[in-house]
């Protein structure tokens, strides 16, 4: 039986059992912290990339496979969590203010073996709902597009080195050890750049990662690898569907990434 994704500790189920907080505790942010496994070998995974998406909030495991995440808004939020070479974990998580709430995810490492062609064809193939509108616009011709048979040619790499290799309009830059998308065709005027660049807006499955003067943190592309993702799409300012402009705002163009799982 497979391992369940998340293994709450004692502390949790303690919390989740106080229905009537006092209205000074209700006023507290809730606080996150755990550990990333691998489920193989229960050892820690350095550098794991956790996410809350509704919060847009993102923090990365230390040596030992430890993150906290704090002063969040209570309610329910999904848990992302991505490492290099292994498949990402998705879970709902209800937050709650008060003691910290603890848990151990484990992450899957990413088989390389597999039985026969015919089962590495059903396996790879794209699983993502969102890929029948990407074929859609990609037979229209309106962006670029890197395709799921592309990132399997690219198996074990990270998504910053296929991005060099498929999308020369896209600039990679290094700040402060996260490699970030950005573009040289953007209006840099009219919003903050990041080390003098002008970061392309980021969307994962539909939900917005990144946001030209949202606020929120820049998303590093070096943080997925090839064979988790399903299919890439990038737009210049102009040719942007209305659909990724989230925002109303998309100055220096839109990366989509299709995850596979």
């Amino acid at each position: 039986m497979k391992r369940p994704l998340l293994r709450l500790l004692a502390s949790v189920a303690v919390t989740l059992c106080m229905l009537v907080l006092p209205s000074d505790a209700s006023a507290q942010g809730a606080t996150l912290r755990g550990r990333v496994l691998s489920s193989a070998t229960q050892q820690p995974i350095p550098n794991a990339t956790v996410s809350l998406t509704e919060l847009s909030r993102e923090t990365r495991t230390d040596s030992l496979g430890q993150f906290t995440l704090r002063d969040l808004r209570p309610g329910e939020v999904t848990l992302v969590v991505q490492a290099v070479g292994f498949g990402p974990a998705r879970a709902t998580v209800p937050l709650t203010a008060g003691p910290p709430i603890d848990l151990d995810v484990d992450l899957d490492p990413l088989s390389t073996v597999l039985d026969s062609v015919v089962t590495e064809a059903d396996a790879d193939a794209p699983r993502n709902m969102g890929m029948r509108e990407f074929e859609n616009r990609r037979a229209m011709g309106i962006g670029r597009f890197i395709t799921r048979a592309d990132l399997l040619q690219n198996r074990g790499r990270t998504l910053d080195a296929v991005l060099r290799a498929k999308l020369p309009g896209v600039r990679l830059v290094n700040v402060d050890g996260q490699i970030l998308a950005t573009s040289g065709r953007g209006s840099i005027s009219i919003i903050t750049p990041i080390a003098g660049r002008c970061l392309v807006n980021v969307i994962v499955d539909d939900m917005l990662r990144f946001a030209n003067g949202a606020g929120m943190p820049p998303f590093d592309v070096r943080s997925l690898e090839a064979s988790m993702i399903a299919g890439v799409e990038f737009y210049t300012p102009a040719s942007t569907p209305e659909r990724f402009n989230m925002r109303g705002n998309a100055p220096c163009g839109t990366l989509v990434i299709w995850m596979q799982n």
